[in-house]
């Protein structure tokens, strides 16, 4: 599993999407996927900016601003989401009210709105809690640790209630942990990402813990093949089965391998402090993602190694925060080096 090849054939079969998200890091990436494959898309967003593929529509919109949004449109990809598992447990009662109701308030609006599939966003590693076997299939219990997931986990079962209750064609993936380029390595989410960006900006990298805390990382570019599939399903497809499916990679990665990689990529150490390990860090959390394949035939197709070559080097080559020029050269010759070598494995494979 090493290469990158997430092909972006033009479609005759011209379809209008509804993103809510659309400029978080995986809404930008699908955004730009469906625009290539030829797809009209209309961006949920707070505050409109004068772009024709924009309407503004918050979270805690009412219903009938959301069936206004939706008219006309093939199909839904709801990854909107206010709040973190910091921020959520912080203040649960605006979770509660932003997240939770302004899902529900979307459901409601697709009750009287003709607007094909909704895929709905949720969380593999939240809605399990610490898992009791690994790796995590669908049918493990729900054990939330903190109201991130428990908002997830109620999302979740609205919109399975509106499935079986009203017939609206919700789709639901619980991702693992989406990394890549364009990923936000300034916020609390996305520690494969957040550590590239710090050791390319020559800044230490905060590990709470031993390091050996394992996650389950899926690529980008995989990710979005992933939700192109779930909305592209025939309904038949789940007509034995609610359409709950993890999204991952299937294999773990610990903190320390993180490190590991990006040193072997760099060609050089990265300063590593190792802080007191946090109660709420569950150790190990890893997803089956068996049913994917199954159901979908997908199935991931970068490995972690790869996948992190091309988000240190998209960060190389679009932030302004980076080590002086020649160290960077030298970084991207190595890196380009890495890129071909693995290219020709594939290709001889």
């Amino acid at each position: 599993m090493v290469t990158d090849m997430h092909p972006m054939p033009q479609t005759t079969d011209r379809k209008t999407f509804f993103v809510t998200g659309a400029s978080g890091f995986i809404g930008t990436a699908l955004v730009r996927r469906l625009r290539a494959n030829g797809h009209n898309v209309r961006c949920a967003v707070r505050s409109a900016t004068g772009d024709a593929s924009e309407i503004e529509c918050r979270l805690d919109s009412s219903p009938e601003t959301w069936v206004a949004a939706l008219s006309g449109v093939d199909g839904v990809f709801h990854l909107a989401w206010s709040t973190s598992p910091r921020s959520a447990n912080a203040s649960p009662l605006a979770d509660l009210t932003t997240n939770l109701v302004g899902t529900v308030g979307l459901l409601e609006a697709m009750r009287v709105s003709a607007s094909g599939p909704i895929v709905l966003a949720s969380s593999g590693g939240t809605v399990y809690g610490a898992p009791t076997r690994l790796p995590v299939s669908e049918n493990h219990a729900l054990n939330p640790l903190g109201v991130y997931g428990a908002s997830k986990v109620s999302a979740e079962t609205y919109a399975m209630v509106y499935r079986r209750q009203f017939g609206i064609d919700a789709r639901i993936l619980r991702f693992s942990n989406p990394y890549g380029p364009g990923q936000n390595v300034d916020g609390q989410l996305g520690a494969a990402s957040i550590f590239a960006y710090r050791a390319l900006s020559n800044l230490p990298i905060n590990i709470w813990g031993d390091g050996f805390v394992v996650r389950d990382y899926v690529y980008i570019e995989d990710t979005i093949d992933a939700m192109l599939a779930t909305m592209s399903a025939a309904r038949e497809t789940f007509r034995d089965i609610d359409p709950i499916i993890n999204i991952g990679s299937g294999q773990g990665v610990s903190l320390r391998k993180i490190i590991q990689v990006i040193e072997e990529i760099l060609a050089r150490p990265v300063e590593v402090n190792y802080q007191p390990a946090r109660a709420f860090d569950v150790p190990v959390s890893v997803l089956d993602v068996s049913l994917a394949k199954h159901l979908l035939n997908w199935h991931p197709k970068t490995s972690f190694e790869f996948g992190m070559q091309r988000t240190l080097r998209h960060l190389m080559l679009t932030s302004s925060s980076m080590p002086p020029v020649p160290s960077v050269q030298h970084t991207l010759s190595h890196m380009t080096s890495l890129f071909q070598n693995d290219i020709a494995k594939e290709r001889s494979s």
